[in-house]
C-alpha cells in the first residue's frame, strides 16, 4: 500500500467516526430555543394570567356596584322577665328594648344606584392592570430572548472550538503517519515521533475539556428554555445582525403605565368622597311574640345616602403622595434615557474596535496558514525541524481561539445593542 493511500484511509476513517458521533446530534437553531422559551417560561404565563384576571375584575366591579344584592336573614330572640312580666321588680332586659323577643325571616334586596362614574373609574383601573400585564409579557419575552441569545452565542463558540480542535487533531494524525514513514527510513528520529504524539494527546485532552464545557452550556441553554432533553445538540450559526434604530423605545411603555396607574389610583381613592345611594327593600315575617304571627307578614322599602364630611385631610395627603410618586417615575425615566444613550455610544465604539481587532487576527491567521502549508511541504520531504512546525501550530491555535472569542464577544455586543434598541 502506498504512503499516500495510507493517509487517505486514515483521513477517511476519522471523518466517518466524527460524522457518526455528530449524526446523533439534533440540529437546533436559535429560533428553536426562543420558541421553546416562549411556550414554557412560567413568568410569561404568570403575566398572561394577570391580564386575564383584569378582565374578571371588571365583572367583579359590575357585581359590586351595579348588580342587586339579595340576602335571606332569619332571627329568633326570646328575652323573658323573671318572675313575670307584670311584676314591677321583674329581672330581665327592658321590655321597651326587646319587646320580649323577636321572630323574623326577611328577604332583603339592596340595589346600588348612580354608580356609573364609579364603575367607569374602576374599569379604567382594571384596564391599566391588564395593559401592565400585556407589557410585562413583552418585557419578559424580550429579556428572555436576550438571555437565550447570549447563552446560544456562548454555546456556539464552544462548538466552533470543538470543531477546530477536532480538525487540527485529524491533521496532526495525518502528519504523524508521514513522520512514522520517514522515521523507518531514518529521516526523522524517535524524538520527533514522541513530540507529535505529545501534541496529539494535548489536543485530545483539550477536545475533552471543550466537550465538557459545551455540554454545560447546552444544559444551561435548555434550563433557560424549559427544555428537558438529554439529546446532544448541534447548533447552527445564529446570524445575529444589528437591528435598525427605533424611534420610540418599548421600555418607556412601563413608565407610561406606571404614571397612569398612579393617576387611576388617585381617582379611585377620591371615589369615597362622592355621594353613594342605595335602594333597599325587604319582605317577610317579623314579630315580637308568637301570638298571631301568621299576620305579621309585610314588606318595606327605602333609600340610603352616604357622604363623608371630614376625614382629617386625607384627600390632601393622598394628593401629596401622588405628586411624589409621579416625580419618582419621572426621575427613573430620565435616568433610563441617559443610560440608554450612553450604552448606545459605548456599543458603537466597542463594535468598531472589535472589528479592527478581528481584521488583524484574520490577517495573522492567513500568514500562519501560508506558513503551515510551506511547513507541510518540507515535512513531506523530510526537511522540516518538527519542533518549529509544532510551535507554529500552537501559535496558530492561540490565534484561532483568540478570533473565536473575539467574534463571540462581537455577537454578544450586537445582542446587547438589539436588547436596548427596542
Amino acid at each position: 500500500m502506498s504512503h499516500a493511500l495510507k493517509i487517505l484511509r486514515i483521513g477517511f476513517v476519522l471523518f466517518v467516526l466524527f460524522g457518526a458521533v455528530t449524526s446523533g446530534f439534533s440540529q437546533n437553531s436559535l429560533d428553536f430555543y426562543l420558541n421553546a422559551a416562549r411556550q414554557n417560561n412560567p413568568n410569561i404565563k404568570e403575566h398572561q394570567a394577570q391580564t386575564k384576571k383584569s378582565i374578571i375584575q371588571k365583572n367583579i366591579i359590575n357585581a359590586e356596584y351595579t348588580a342587586p344584592k339579595v340576602s335571606l336573614n332569619a332571627e329568633i330572640n326570646y328575652s323573658p322577665l323573671f318572675p313575670n312580666k307584670s311584676d314591677s321588680k321583674a329581672i330581665g332586659f327592658d321590655v321597651a328594648v326587646t319587646d320580649g323577643g323577636l321572630y323574623a325571616v326577611l328577604l332583603n334586596v339592596r340595589q346600588p344606584i348612580f354608580n356609573k362614574a364609579i364603575t367607569e373609574m374602576l374599569h379604567k383601573q382594571a384596564a391599566i392592570v391588564g395593559e401592565t400585564g400585556d407589557n410585562n409579557v413583552k418585557v419578559t419575552l424580550h429579556q428572555l430572548e436576550r438571555e437565550i441569545t447570549d447563552q446560544y452565542i456562548v454555546s456556539y463558540q464552544s462548538l466552533n472550538q470543538i470543531n477546530f480542535v477536532n480538525n487540527l487533531t485529524i491533521q496532526l494524525q495525518q502528519q504523524k503517519e508521514i513522520i512514522d514513514a520517514f522515521a523507518t527510513k531514518g529521516i526523522y528520529k524517535q524524538l520527533d515521533i514522541l513530540l507529535i504524539d505529545i501534541e496529539i494527546q494535548r489536543q485530545k485532552t483539550e477536545l475533552s475539556n471543550l466537550q465538557a464545557i459545551y455540554n454545560r452550556n447546552i444544559y444551561k441553554l435548555n434550563d433557560l428554555c424549559g427544555i428537558s432533553s438529554n439529546i446532544p445538540a448541534k447548533l447552527t450559526n445564529p446570524h445575529i445582525e444589528i437591528k435598525p434604530e427605533i424611534q420610540q423605545s418599548q421600555f418607556l411603555e412601563q413608565f407610561r403605565l406606571d404614571s397612569l396607574k398612579e393617576v387611576s389610583d388617585l381617582e379611585v381613592a377620591n371615589l369615597k368622597y362622592k355621594l353613594q345611594f342605595n335602594l333597599y327593600g325587604n319582605t317577610g315575617m317579623m314579630a315580637i311574640d308568637l301570638n298571631g304571627i301568621q299576620r305579621k307578614i309585610g314588606f318595606g322599602v327605602g333609600v340610603t345616602m352616604a357622604v363623608p364630611l371630614y376625614d382629617g385631610n386625607q384627600k390632601k395627603y393622598t394628593c401629596q403622595q401622588f405628586e411624589l410618586k409621579l416625580s419618582v417615575i419621572g426621575n427613573y425615566k430620565q435616568n433610563f434615557l441617559v443610560q440608554k444613550s450612553n450604552r448606545k455610544q459605548g456599543i458603537l465604539s466597542d463594535l468598531k474596535l472589535m472589528e479592527q481587532k478581528n481584521s488583524q487576527i484574520r490577517s495573522q491567521l492567513t500568514n500562519y496558514e501560508k506558513l503551515l502549508e510551506l511547513y507541510k511541504i518540507e515535512l513531506q520531504t523530510g526537511e522540516l525541524e518538527l519542533i518549529n512546525y509544532l510551535n507554529v501550530i500552537k501559535s496558530f491555535t492561540e490565534a484561532k481561539n483568540s478570533l473565536t472569542i473575539s467574534e463571540t464577544n462581537k455577537l454578544l455586543i450586537i445582542s446587547e445593542s438589539n436588547y436596548y434598541n427596542w
